[in-house]
Parts: C-alpha cells; structure tokens; sequence
C-alpha cells in the first residue's frame, strides 16, 4: 500500500485542447517527472465545420464525461495539485466561459483558459525541460492554433500565437490548397523573427506533427519506434511534409502508423511544417514529446530542481527503484575518471549516466541481461536524449553484461565503430568495477585504476587485496586489451 504521503505528493494537470482532452499525474516533483498516469480522450472540442463560432456539441459531451472521469480517478488517487488548463479551442468559442462553468458544476473542477501567448511559452519551457540550453525556434500545433517561440540558450526571446491550428484549416479550408496556402502565408509573413535561428533546430511539438515522425518510422523501418527527439534533417523533413501535404485520408490510412481521428487534418499539419521550414531554413527538425505539460510542471519546480540534470536525475530515479546498490555509481564514476582524462563533455555525462544505471539488469536472467538492460534503455519513455545519444547509453549498459555484445539494427544503423568500441570501453570498465567491489559502497575508494606508461594499472591497499581474484583479473585484462594497453596488478 502507498502511504498518504506519497500519495498527497502527486501533481495532476488536465489539458483540454481543440482535438484532446488529457489527464496526466505525475508521482511528485522531481526534476524528471515519470507519468503514473496518463489518459487522452479524443473529443474534438475545436470541429467546428459550420463555423458557429462556438465549441462542437458533441466534442462537449466527450469532454463533460471524460472530465467525470478524471475527476472521480483524481479523487481515488488522493491528487491534491490539480491544474485544468484549456487552450485555443475553449478560449476562441463564444460559448467557452459557459462549458468551464458547467465543467465547475458538473466535477468541481476549475478550469484556467489561457491565452496564446501563455500557452507558447509553456510549450517553449517544456522543450528548455529537457534541454536547457535549446536555441532554435519551438512550433506548437494544435486543433486550433500554433504557437512560435525563439529560444537563445535556453531563454525565450519572443513568441507568438496565430490560428493555423490543423482542425481549424481542415474545418475552414478544406482541400482548397490555394486558398490554405494564402493563409499560412498571410500568417507566417507577419512574423519577421522567423529568419532569426538560420541552421539551428525546429522543436516540432504537437500531436499532429508527431504523426509525422511516426509516418517516417514506420516508412523507413526506423530502428527506434521512440517519437521524443527524434531528430531529422530539413531536406528530408521538407520532402516528407511536401510529400503528406498533396496526400488523401485513402493513401494516408495506407500507410499506417497515424491515428484516424488525425488523417483529415494531418496534411494541413504538413503543410504548415513545410512553409516554416521554408523561412527558418534550420539545420534539422527535432519532433520533441514534451510540450505545455511538462512546461507548466517545469515552471513550478524549485529553483534549485530546475537546476539539476533531468537525465541524470531520471537516472538516479531508475537506479533507486530497480538496483540493488543505486549509491554506488557516482563512486564508480570517480574511480574509472583516470582513465578518461580527455572526454568531451557529453560523453563524460553518459559516462555518469552509465555508471549510474550500471546495474539495472542484475535481477534478470543472466542469458538475457545484456539484451534486456539494452532494450529498457533504448524504449525508455523519459530519457532526455536523442536518439544517438540514446543508443550508445544502451549499448555501454549492453556491453557491461557481456564481453562481446553485438546490439542490433539500433546500434549498427545509428553508431559507427569508433562510437561502438568507446561503448564498449564504458561498459567493460562498469563491469569490472562491480565485479571489483561486489557493488558494495567504500571498495572501490580502497582501489585505483590508471593509466601508467602505456599500462592500465590496477592498485589495491594491502587490506583488501584477498579480492583480487581471477575474474577481477580476467575482466581487468579485457579492458586493457580493449583499449590497446597491457595490464597490471600492484598491491600498495
């Protein structure tokens, strides 16, 4: 059973759309917050194909009941931070004030409509979440409108809200792409900053242009199925988009990979894309997962959370709830450091990261560890990084269960030999550290492992030196062999 406490720490937001209603709860304030829950109903609150200017009457009866829902789970999970927050659709109608009021009435819930501007910048933080220092442009699409945010090393510079959400050009345009066309270029001319962040990245939020990514995958047998940075070059992504943008719901649903409810309304999506590369003319388009939820749960962390590193801390998190000695990476991480003196800074951080979660897969079968600690990494729903990135942190995890893992289409599409062997490295030197110390905290401190004279030297203090064994020595040889050095044992 939970305790009350643990319960009484969770935080609930509720994002009522033009297209979605979703609830997601997350298990307390942390600096990478994991979802404990996480439902979307699709209510199409912004369809509105005559253009009453009011909310679609069948999407508020959706939402009224999704909201029942939500609001009676909140009640049974003991939620206390609860936020409703809606956006162009509900905050666009006419009769939008009377839906919150009857959503008040209906569930007891308060509904916060927020304005365009408020809701770019939330989205932009949901990006600066995970990235601190993101420089680019950040697009949010929804059902009913985009938001456009310039980011300069993590620092929102301007942003912006106009009405080229991909419902409401379906609803109103339709196939008329002339028409469609003169009106993203009506909209898109208006704004003169977006020929300020030539050759950096297009942070694509928004559900319908995730379907974009997941169009890709699917098309081009994509080795990771994970959408969250997944990152591609403005060539390609202005062929694809030119490409969904001329497409029928009949070739589209031939494709698969794309929800139905999206299909109708995912080429003006693509469309939307495409004129925006046009103008921003970025080195790439990373299609991100997090948007105004994360934005609003990063904006009410602690300074002092907010500074932290959200892969390390989603870490930290994994190693805690699933290892059997999670205090013992940082000390690892020291250890090996002599070995490394001449790391970039990225890879020192997966180096920590990798020593943190170096023993994930100790409860598994040891036929399977390597292959399974490699999976978990690699479809991990809240690892910060992408997907290159992502695969070498799989791959050192790999590699630190086997002496000679191979890893899979993953590793050999997206890794080259050079980034493999520095893998394997990482993971042989975890492998050895735990074998070392048993992952028992104070061992490794007692120990050192260095480079001396083109040698790899491990030196132990007298005290301890029964545990140098045969495996310790098998293990310490592999390494050495691995990095092109022999290999040494001194007892101090």
């Amino acid at each position: 059973m939970l305790t009350d406490q643990r319960a009484s720490n969770r935080i609930a937001i509720i994002d009522v759309g033009s297209n979605s209603v979703r609830l997601v709860i997350f298990d307390g304030m942390t600096r990478a917050p994991a979802p404990i829950f996480n439902e979307k109903v699709m209510c199409g609150l912004g369809r509105d194909p005559e253009d009453t200017g009011k909310l679609n009457p069948e999407g508020v009866e959706l939402a009224v009941v999704a909201m029942q829902r939500f609001a009676t789970l909140l009640q049974a999970m003991k939620v206390s931070h609860i936020d409703v927050l809606a956006t162009a659709a509900v905050r666009a109608a006419s009769d939008g004030q009377e839906f919150c009021d009857r959503i008040h009435r209906e569930t007891g819930l308060t509904v916060k409509v927020i304005d365009g501007l408020e809701e770019a910048r939330l989205s932009a933080l949901g990006i600066i979440s995970g990235d601190p220092r993101a420089s680019g442009i950040m697009g949010d699409i929804g059902g009913g409108s985009l938001e456009l945010v310039l980011l300069d090393q993590g620092e929102i510079k301007k942003r912006v809200s106009v009405p080229l959400g991909a419902m409401r050009l379906h609803a109103v345009f339709g196939s008329d792409r002339a028409r469609l066309t003169a009106e993203i270029n009506r909209h898109l001319d208006s704004i003169d900053w977006l020929t300020d962040a030539p050759g950096q990245q297009l942070f694509a939020v928004g559900g319908a242009w995730r379907s974009i990514a997941k169009l890709f995958i699917a098309q081009e047998n994509y080795p990771i199925s994970v959408v969250h940075n997944l990152a591609m070059p403005r060539g390609e992504t202005e062929e694809l988009t030119h490409i969904i943008s001329q497409q029928s719901r009949i070739s589209l649903e031939k494709v698969g990979g794309v929800s139905k409810r999206r299909i109708d309304s995912l080429p003006h999506a693509s469309l939307v894309m495409n004129m925006l590369l046009s103008r921003m003319k970025p080195r790439e388009v990373v299609f991100s997962g997090h948007g105004l939820r994360e934005g609003w749960m990063y904006e009410v962390l602690p300074e002092d959370l907010r500074q932290r590193d959200p892969l390390l801390d989603a870490c930290l998190s994994f190693a805690e709830d699933g290892e059997r000695f999670h205090q013992h990476g940082e000390e690892l991480f020291r250890w090996c450091a002599p070995i490394f003196s001449d790391l970039p800074e990225n890879l020192e951080r997966l180096r920590l990261a990798a020593c943190i979660i170096g023993d994930i897969g100790w409860n598994e079968h040891p036929d399977y560890r390597a292959i399974q600690s490699y999976n978990r990494i690699l479809r991990h729903p809240y690892l910060d990084l992408n997907h290159h990135d992502r695969v070498f942190l799989a791959y050192a995890i790999g590699s630190r269960y086997t002496g000679n893992f191979k890893g899979d289409e993953s590793s050999d599409r997206i890794l080259d030999e050079e980034t493999r062997v520095t893998g394997r490295i990482f993971g042989h030197v975890i492998r050895l550290g735990h074998t070392l110390s048993g992952g028992a905290e104070g061992i490794l401190s007692q120990t050192s492992l260095k480079i001396e004279d083109n040698k790899m030297v491990l030196e132990f203090n007298q005290s301890i030196a029964t545990l140098y064994g045969e495996v310790v020595e098998q293990r310490l040889t592999k390494l050495a062999k691995l990095m092109n050095r022999d290999s040494e044992v001194r007892v101090a």
